[in-house]
């Protein structure tokens, strides 16, 4: 469509010259000759949704962003059949991404060297907006994007990011779903495979009219990789209508939920070196989380130099997590529900206790963000502004309930309190154009944060009792940035250097007796340069230099299965990661697609003093890489194989090289993950088989070592997967 409304102005006009050349020339009287009309300025034509994009579909879109990038199509998802959303992740060069369990409930994310753990040092976005469960006070990743409603990924990692908040320390994730179709389309997916896993979604999508939809169903379920069995829904829908001739809403609503076995306590290094396969040594311990969201992202187009997009959004998390309690040494007439691991090695015993402990909270966002965008020419340069304010406010209510058994859901009330945000910011982003090969873009952002945080009930099991101890903080953070290509779409270099912010958690600015710890936030300086080269159709090439410095980085560690979040000092990262792009069949005109994909990362993220002087953060490999080769032809056949690289890393801050006994702490070794998969469509009948295999090793390894012991991946799974889709012609707008 889009074509024909460009070709459309063209056409008239060579009709009426081919009219015009017909006519017997004749010199018109002055009378006969009308006044020319004004020239009609319109809009480009609309995108196929209203959505927030951090880098877009363009064929400049990279040279437009000021620093690093990465995106993953939609070509990619369907060819490379994802489990979770960490699988894709980790073929982002610069990024670490791990699942947590067997069913891809929930992931850790880092980028640069920061600690992955619940990505709490990313910003992740679903269709530009943040997800994480209160994205100021608390900026943990309790639910996990769900990879099936994905139709790309995108990454951004320079001073681009400062467009987005308020995580800027490390970069942006956004997640890209599903957009309504202009016809009618239908899918209908089955997957089943080891360890009791199965997978249906459907999905159906159309257009009535102006209005256009999609919606879309899933449920997994399986028995887990360490006997931590799952099940999880999700649903979600989108309706995209007109509501001028210029302007577009798209509303957007979900529900997510999962119920799941989640140990907080993983293998004592005994354990692990005689049954590294060993299940879960807390089945009893139950994690159930729902979320419902909804968004409206409006776009309104005044001309063809300005639009303006508001965002309006709305999310609550709910998590009851239900966890034994347990001891790692025996007390003299305790009475144990069980001893798991050898009494006679030390540290090697866990002794589960007859009780538990429930965490009950709940978390809300409510966030309103209008974003505009004007191009304009001053004294001969070309500028692109992106201006924008968000006002957003958050709560949380905890309980902490302690249970008479292991399997209690109700218990005594330890712990009551309630936290809220109120966080307004604002920004702007001007893209200069230089010339035809220069763009330079300058941007600021300011984020101001209040903290309330009211606790109503305190104590242990015998003495707990209610409360008043209400207390306030606030922090502010002024935020520039800024960023270069010198260049062609083809080939550029670019350039940039910002300062990232992050508030400090609001358990942390605030005592449990209300008094304002007056905590700074956390800041670091940004630095890379880079270059990016395009010279064929299927080929690309991006290689990147960076260092980022913190005065004081804040890290996580754990107590009693508790993660805590302490002053790390100042650190250091620096590295060079690069991504490659070779389609070998485009090149060589093989007559089928062979594209060959890889990704490197060195980082060096070292503590810069204080005792830990020189050591590495914990939870930052070196060296990260991977490689993917698949091949398609047209008959519908396709194959690929992809593997993945993590090297050595550290538990702790201290760099311990071997294991105390109880598996916290240790060097955590390489490892590799190999996946392979074969896939066959049949175009006339829309039917998809396919075959796959993840950790086609099936080599076990040590994946963490938090919060209390040793976490395994690298499980063989084998999937097959049947799949229909129905896609009838879109329908036409007259």
């Amino acid at each position: 469509m889009r074509r024909a409304l460009l070709l459309a102005p063209l056409l008239s006009l060579a009709f009426a010259a081919s009219a015009r050349a017909d006519e017997p020339s004749r010199a018109p009287a002055a009378a006969d000759a009308p006044e020319p009309p004004p020239p009609v300025v319109k809009p480009p034509p609309k995108e196929e949704v209203s959505e927030v994009r951090v880098i877009g579909d363009r064929a400049d879109s990279f040279r437009r962003i000021p620093g690093a990038g990465q995106r993953i199509t939609e070509k990619e998802l369907e060819r490379a059949q994802p489990y979770d959303a960490a699988e894709m992740l980790r073929r982002v060069p610069g990024v670490v991404a791990r699942q947590e369990d067997g069913g891809g409930q929930r992931f850790d994310v880092g980028i640069r060297g920061l600690d992955p753990g619940r990505a709490r040092r990313v910003l992740v976005l679903e269709d530009g907006i943040p997800i994480s469960i209160n994205p100021y006070a608390e900026p943990d990743l309790y639910y996990a994007p769900v990879i099936e409603r994905m139709r790309g990924v995108e990454v951004v990692k320079g001073s681009g990011s400062i467009l987005y908040g308020p995580q800027t320390i490390g970069g942006v994730v956004n997640f890209v779903t599903l957009a309504p179709p202009r016809g009618t389309r239908a899918a209908i997916d089955v997957l089943g495979g080891d360890y009791g896993y199965v997978r249906a979604l459907a999905n159906y999508g159309d257009a009535y009219g102006p209005v256009r939809y999609v919606a879309q169903v899933m449920h997994k379920e399986g028995d887990g990789f360490r006997g931590e069995g799952f099940e999880n829904t999700d649903a979600f829908g989108k309706v995209a209508f007109d509501t001028s001739d210029n302007g577009e809403l798209t509303v957007k609503v979900g529900v997510h939920d999962d119920v799941a076995t989640s140990g907080d306590v993983g293998l004592t290094q005994g354990m692990y070196e005689r049954d590294p396969r060993r299940k879960t040594l807390k089945p009893n311990d139950r994690l159930h989380l729902r979320r419902y969201e909804i968004g409206l992202i409006h776009e309104q187009r005044f001309d063809v130099d300005t639009k303006l997009q508001t965002l309006v959004y709305a999310y609550e998390t709910a998590r009851v997590w239900r966890r034994q309690n347990y001891s790692r040494s025996p007390a003299a007439g305790q009475v144990y529900e069980r001893i798991v691991g050898d009494v006679r090695r030390t540290n090697d015993a866990i002794y589960m206790l007859h009780s538990n402990t429930i965490l009950d909270r709940t978390y809300d966002v409510l966030g309103v963000e209008p974003r505009l965008e004007h191009r304009f020419k001053t004294l001969g340069l070309r500028h692109t502004l992106d201006v924008g304010v968000r006002g957003l406010t958050e709560s949380a209510a905890y309980q902490q309930r302690q249970g008479d058994n292991p399997t209690s859901e109700a218990g005594a009330l330890l712990l009551a309190e309630d936290h809220r945000t109120y966080a307004v910011a604002a920004y702007a982003h001007d893209r200069v154009g230089v010339g035809d090969y220069l763009l330079v873009t300058p941007g600021l952002r300011v984020e101001y944060a209040t903290f309330r945080r009211k606790v109503g009930r305190q104590g242990a099991i015998t003495d707990a009792a209610d409360v008043a101890q209400v207390g306030d903080s606030a922090s502010s953070g002024v935020i520039p940035g800024i960023g270069s290509t010198f260049g062609t779409r083809r080939a550029h270099v670019f350039a940039g250097a910002h300062v990232g912010y992050a508030p400090p958690r609001v358990t942390s600015a605030i005592d449990p007796r209300g008094r304002d710890q007056d905590l700074k936030p956390e800041r670091n300086s940004q630095y890379e340069v880079g270059t990016r080269l395009a010279p064929y159709k299927g080929v690309r090439f991006e290689t990147t230099g960076y260092m980022s410095l913190f005065t004081n980085q804040l890290i996580a560690g754990s107590d009693a299965g508790a993660t805590l979040i302490v002053n790390g000092g100042a650190t250091k990262h620096y590295g060079l990661e690069a991504a490659t792009q070779l389609g070998i069949g485009t090149v060589m005109h093989l007559g089928f697609d062979l594209d060959l994909t890889g990704s490197y990362n060195f980082t060096h993220a070292t503590f810069r003093g204080g005792d830990n002087a020189g050591n590495y953060l914990p939870y930052s490999p070196l060296h990260t890489g991977t490689l993917v080769l698949d091949a398609a032809h047209p008959v519908g056949a396709g194959l690929q194989i992809a593997t993945t690289y993590t090297g050595y890393q550290y538990s702790d801050p201290q760099n311990t090289q071997s294991d105390d006994g109880t598996g916290r702490v240790g060097r955590i070794d390489p490892f590799v993950n190999l996946d392979v998969g074969a896939r066959y469509k049949h175009a006339a009948s829309g039917i998809t088989v396919r075959l796959t295999v993840k950790n086609l090793l099936d080599d076990v390894y040590v994946q963490s070592r938090r919060p209390e012991g040793i976490f395994t991946a690298g499980y063989r799974q084998v999937m097959i997967g049947v799949r229909y889709d129905y896609a009838a012609k879109e329908k036409k707008e007259p």
